[in-house]
């Protein structure tokens, strides 16, 4: 079923409770698949996850459980992050590469490569994709048991507002300044957004729709922003080969493209300050 609330859901609470269901049966049936298919199950348990937190995040105000839920997804898909790391390195690295003879830099390429999922053992894959099926199987049984206090309307402008707010200010600081930090936490807010604009549009769907385009293809970008500063983050910690000064001018070249393309896209949807977009979208669940 699609990622939203839904007018014939009986309450908030129900649609907290159904669209926690599909997402904890989907990462765990993830879980399960072949350890050859372990790269594609472990991008797709994580995305899983980060969709169940931002349910959390829109209805927090009136979910009790948020901060021990909230940690106990984030500590799921943490569970296999080490499998995933090392291969989003590499694809940095070819990126970066792409228009060049890819020779040159192949020693660089295996200094950066570390352990990947290729040099561990089938059955250490499959014990972490055990261990996280587990979490992931008590965190639904709890989910039955969920409640949500409080008004639905409020519930819901206030986590939409909360999220917008600071992905706002993020902008802002980002605006200031390249920090990779800065825009890394721009990026965290964007994606929650984006999140909360695909559970909402049920309510208005056509406005939100559009938006929510625009808010997916910044939080793409931000993505690519992020990946480029862990990998010059990697070059910057490691011992590495000549060549690697080479990718890293070419790193940084590429990251101060994404954060002029970034800022450039998210000027026009921040128009008219944090509070604007809440209150509009927020007279149509009313109705």
């Amino acid at each position: 079923m699609a990622y939203r609330i839904l007018t014939s859901d009986p309450s908030l609470t129900a649609a907290l409770r159904r669209i926690a269901g599909e997402q904890l049966s989907a990462a765990i049936a993830e879980t399960k698949r072949p350890v050859a298919e372990a790269d594609e199950a472990i991008h797709n348990i994580r995305k899983h996850c980060k969709k169940l937190r931002g349910l959390y995040r829109l209805m927090r105000s009136g979910f009790p459980d948020y901060a021990a839920e909230n940690a106990a997804a984030r500590d799921a898909a943490r569970m296999s992050s080490s499998l995933r790391d090392a291969g989003v390195l590499l694809k940095t690295f070819d990126a970066l590469l792409a228009d060049t003879d890819p020779g040159p830099y192949a020693p660089l390429r295996a200094a950066l490569g570390g352990q990947t999922r290729e040099a561990l053992a089938p059955e250490e894959i499959e014990m972490a994709l055990k261990q996280q099926r587990k979490a992931l199987k008590a965190i639904r049984k709890r989910s039955s048991h969920w409640s949500l206090k409080g008004d639905t309307g409020d519930i819901l402008m206030t986590g939409l507002s909360k999220t917008w707010r600071r992905a706002a200010e993020d902008m802002e600081t980002a605006r200031v300044g390249a920090d990779a930090e800065a825009f890394h936490d721009w990026r965290k807010r964007v994606k929650y957004h984006w999140y909360h604009s695909r559970l909402l549009q049920g309510f208005w769907p056509r406005p939100i729709r559009a938006h929510r385009d625009q808010i997916k293809a910044l939080s793409e970008l931000l993505g690519k922003y992020q990946d480029l500063s862990v990998f010059l983050d990697r070059l910057d910690r490691e011992d590495l080969p000549d060549t690697a000064e080479d990718l890293r001018r070419r790193a940084l070249a590429r990251r101060d493209t994404l954060a002029y393309e970034s800022r450039s896209l998210a000027a026009p949807l921040f128009e008219g300050g944090a509070e604007t977009l809440p209150r509009e979208w927020s007279k149509h669940w009313k109705r």
